[in-house]
């Protein structure tokens, strides 16, 4: 797992027993596989044939979010952090994007993928899209940030 998400994963807790007094309002209720149909996440991020060998699977992250696996692509929804977006900024190489959430960060990860993070209000939505053979960072962004604005208009 990503160290940002970790940080993530290990603050999240005190801060909801904290400063959230709703925490299934922003992530814990949410299960993010029923967010969108398989067929449109597939269609959105032009997923191939091998997305469709595997179902995808639903994981709680703690008492206070989701998250829903796909061959290829990861999708969170958790409480917002600043720390989250702190954290991720020291390691350098987070561009600032328009178009989706209240705002929204882009990082393409040395170990294959990009990921995307996305603050809606209160809540905290990521995306890992993995970039395979024959792919960049440009090529699979589009698919990515579609499938962030449709998660973004189910989540708001």
């Amino acid at each position: 797992m990503d160290a940002v998400l970790a940080d993530q994963q290990r603050d999240a807790e005190p801060v909801l027993r904290g400063e959230v007094h709703h925490a299934a309002d922003l992530g814990a209720e949410i299960k993010v596989c029923e967010l969108l149909p398989r067929a449109e996440v597939k269609k959105l991020i032009n997923g191939n044939q091998v997305f469709d060998m595997m179902a995808p699977e639903e994981e709680p992250l703690g008492n206070y979010g989701s998250s829903c696996n796909y061959p290829g692509v990861m999708i969170q929804v958790m409480p917002f952090l600043q720390s989250t977006i702190d954290g991720a900024r020291k390691r350098g190489r987070l561009e600032p994007v328009s178009g989706v959430g209240d705002e929204a960060w882009l990082y393409e990860n040395p170990a294959g993928y990009a990921e995307l993070y996305v603050r809606i209000d209160k809540r905290f939505l990521t995306l890992q899209r993995d970039i395979g053979m024959g792919q960049t960072l440009a090529s699979v962004r589009p698919g990515v940030m579609a499938l962030a604005n449709a998660l973004v208009a189910r989540l708001r």
